[in-house]
């Protein structure tokens, strides 16, 4: 049996006040549209009340765009943060059933071409909690101090080429802040050394991203590359490789996943996840006094 789900402190009434007045206004639409089919007022309630924490997270992380023109990626990053704060399975279905029937109907009166929730998947029923991890300072200096001597330790080129890898794998996704399908995707065309940035990375659906590295990642990166050109190995234009039926080619996103586990357990962070790195980059920073 799921264990009760932590509950999330989403209420805030005067930020409530400040909705994008779009998504108030097709709310409104929708409301109406309940009532004539004479759902009853505690449903509509559970809806709005749902709802609510949805527009919140919007307001406070998403611009406060109107929900019309959110991306599956970011209803995502929002059912994402919900389940790291300790909702169990069947809160999220309830709050993605919420939010898909709102999109249903908004695509039923041709407000929108298509219904983003249709392509998320529910889920399975009484799933673990995620665990979200924010790297410490320290944890990070344990986790480069880690590789680094799994690099210098390396007795063959196959050993030192993953390490090598591995080393850059961790510090580009924490520097970037890019998610597992853009690290997955990025080719050594698209950098540009000089200003420390990747250009036209496609991420998850198709969208196209720049991510910007720091002066380390750049020596790692750099590292990388000679290695490969003085041992001569192929990888297709690709920064993070693997191979495949022979095959050399873009690793993985379930690779890299595979990858962050390893990491993790070098650093004593068993539950460590790809979105991690993302997170703690932007708390790092924040903490370092970026604004």
């Amino acid at each position: 049996m799921a264990q009760k789900s932590k509950p999330i402190q989403f209420y805030d009434e005067e930020k409530l006040k400040k909705i994008n007045p779009e998504t108030l206004k097709l709310w409104k639409k929708y409301q109406m549209d309940m009532e004539l089919r004479e759902l009853s007022p505690r449903t509509i309630s559970g809806y709005y009340n749902d709802l609510c924490h949805w527009w919140t997270y919007i307001y406070d992380n998403q611009g406060n765009v109107p929900i019309t023109e959110l991306t599956e990626d970011e209803i995502t990053e929002f059912l994402y943060f919900c389940k790291t704060q300790g909702n169990n399975s069947r809160r999220m279905k309830r709050r993605m059933s919420s939010i898909a029937a709102f999109y249903k109907y908004l695509r039923k009166k041709k407000i929108i071409s298509e219904n983003p929730m249709e392509f998320i998947d529910r889920p399975k029923k009484d799933t673990d909690v995620v665990t979200q991890t924010f790297l410490t300072f320290e944890q990070v200096e344990l986790m480069r101090n880690k590789l680094s001597e799994m690099v210098d330790e390396a007795q063959t080129i196959t050993e030192r080429h993953s390490a090598l890898m591995l080393r850059l794998y961790a510090f580009f996704s924490l520097s970037t802040m890019a998610r597992v399908t853009a690290v997955s995707n990025t080719r050594w065309d698209q950098i540009d050394f000089d200003g420390r940035v990747v250009n036209d990375v496609i991420e998850k659906e198709g969208y196209i991203v720049t991510l910007y590295f720091s002066n380390e990642v750049s020596g790692y990166l750099r590292e990388l590359r000679e290695f490969r050109a003085e041992n001569k190995i192929d990888d297709d234009g690709f920064v993070f490789v693997a191979t495949y039926n022979g095959k050399t080619g873009a690793i993985s996103t379930g690779s890299l996943n595979e990858w962050c586990k390893k990491i993790g357990s070098m650093i004593d962070v068993p539950t460590l996840h790809p979105h991690d790195f993302r997170h703690s980059g932007s708390q790092l920073m924040k903490l370092s006094g970026a604004s």
